[in-house]
């Protein structure tokens, strides 16, 4: 077995022969404490295995997430300034030009997304993730050039840097995403993906925060600032052991191992059982694509591509993009200031507690309490609205009745951007790796990938459209009810991963 071969120096050619493993099917592997278990992580379930190391690789790429979170950020108090600019800018207060504005970032997000899997795994992860600074240094450069444009070419300058932060942030999700999973152990996998969420949701909470204050084009130096310095520290990472493993480079592999877990670490059960669903995956890209005709490859990948659906068709884009377009419409006073506070403020708090939520409380039963506090908090926003609308509520009838329904407003939005951020948002990025089988994991990732920013194209270029035919309280019943048939979705169909290997996800997909 793999465990016996201990390597002493570096093996001629610079890589492992695949004839020095197993070469058979997941198998269980023996532990030092002769006890037969499937995955070499259960093995080294009371190993001593560091963290600062994969902490650090990890804080360097979720500063991704970060700039990611400050370009979703920056839309809401973005459009409100230019809409409320006389110089040339009338256009931006018709609807359209403002829906337009918020989707760009998202249009570009989905063209990257199809194709964007494949290349992660053909160019590797560490040098996928030092690429997303490219279109992010070039995008915010784009906005910070229209402070020193006018006339015609402005919109043109705005939408185009605003369609590159996209290409990023699509980008992002599909490499950065993997990293995380690929690197940490199953005890503590849960939380470093989350971290990703962390970082967003703070990225987030600055730019509605700061943009109350400045303007948008000094908004931009900021996260162009974080850019730069998330380019250094990137070339520091190391590559996934797992990728480097399906290139043959299964020396290098070891090596990373050995540098993330430590020396009390065994690292060469791991690679074993690395190893082993390796032999089985090793495919090409077409020979992938035939895979999914298996159904131990289309169901997870439906299943993780139908929770970013519910996910996106929660209506959090909308709610995002126009949380102080909505506050202004209820009427509510310092709309900026408190918009920001009840979905940037809460976002950050309740991504916090996220990050411990996937392992304590696990992730089907987190998904279905999240789908459905927002299906209890979005039928309240929608009844506040319907209240604050009716006769009876007219300022000359009691001028006190809208004040007295504002704090339904805010608590309701407050809670499902809460439940959001620390439930389905959270599982959502630890589900991804999980589901998706290691054999077509780019690919499938792309697939999910592709539903979440398209589904984000839909619900927030047409949120403003749906919600004037069918009133504010109309749209937000309607992504109430799409919330009660996520907690059905995830009661029937989503099968528990807390405290499985990769390896063994997919097994039991294979047995299914």
């Amino acid at each position: 077995p793999y465990s016996a071969r201990r390597i002493k120096s570096k093996p001629k050619g610079g890589v492992l022969s695949l004839s020095m493993m197993k070469t058979s099917l997941p198998q269980p592997v023996q532990c030092k404490e002769n006890k037969l278990l499937l995955s070499a992580d259960t093995c080294n379930s009371k190993s001593s295995s560091r963290l600062w190391t994969v902490t650090y690789v990890c804080v360097v790429t979720l500063q991704c997430f970060f700039i990611l979170g400050f370009a979703v950020g920056f839309t809401s108090p973005v459009i409100n300034e230019l809409a409320d600019r006389k110089e040339g800018y009338e256009s931006l207060r018709k609807i359209s030009y403002q829906d337009a504005f918020s989707i760009t970032l998202v249009v570009g997000a989905t063209v990257v997304v199809p194709f964007g899997g494949y290349l992660v795994d053909y160019l590797g992860r560490k040098l996928s993730i030092i690429l997303c600074s490219v279109p992010y240094a070039a995008g915010w450069l784009l906005i910070i050039l229209t402070l020193a444009t006018d006339g015609p070419a402005f919109r043109p300058l705005l939408f185009t840097g605003r369609f590159v932060l996209g290409l990023g942030v699509g980008w992002t999700t599909v490499s950065v995403g993997l990293y995380p999973a690929e690197m940490t152990t199953r005890n503590v996998r849960g939380g470093f993906v989350v971290l990703n969420q962390l970082a967003f949701t703070a990225g987030v909470f600055l730019g509605e925060i700061i943009g109350v204050y400045i303007p948008y084009y000094w908004l931009a130096v900021i996260p162009l600032a974080f850019t730069l310095v998330f380019t250094l520290l990137a070339t520091t990472i190391k590559e996934t052991p797992r990728w480097l493993m399906t290139q043959g480079r299964n020396y290098e592999a070891r090596n990373v191992l050995r540098w993330l877990r430590g020396p009390d670490y065994d690292v060469d059960q791991e690679l074993q059982d690395i190893e082993n669903v390796l032999l089985q995956n090793k495919l090409t890209f077409f020979e992938a694509l035939r895979e999914f005709k298996s159904k131990s490859v289309y169901i997870p990948v439906i299943l993780i591509c139908t929770v970013f659906f519910f996910r996106q068709f929660s209506g959090i884009s909308a709610v995002l993009f126009y949380n102080e377009e909505i506050f202004k419409q209820a009427n509510i006073k310092s709309a900026g200031l408190i918009s920001s506070f009840a979905t940037g403020g809460v976002q950050v708090v309740s991504s916090v507690i996220g990050v411990f939520m996937p392992d304590l409380v696990g992730r089907r039963k987190l998904l279905i309490i999240s789908c459905a506090v927002m299906c209890l908090s979005l039928g309240a926003m929608g009844t506040y609205e319907f209240l604050n609308n009716k006769p009876y509520c007219h300022p000359h009838n009691d001028p006190r009745c809208k004040d007295h329904l504002y704090p339904l407003a805010i608590t309701s939005i407050a809670c499902f951007v809460a439940s959001y951020s620390a439930g389905i948002s959270a599982v959502s990025w630890v589900l991804l790796p999980e589901l998706v089988p290691l054999r077509v994991r780019g690919i499938g990732a792309g697939i999910a990938l592709f539903v979440n920013w398209g589904s984000t194209v839909i619900v927030a270029g047409l949120f403003d459209t749906y919600e004037g035919v069918v009133r504010p309280w109309g749209a937000f019943w309607t992504f109430s009810l799409i919330c009660f048939c996520g907690v059905l979705f995830a009661v029937v169909f989503i099968p528990e991963t807390r405290g499985k290997s990769l390896e063994e996800v997919e097994h039991y997909f294979e047995k299914r």
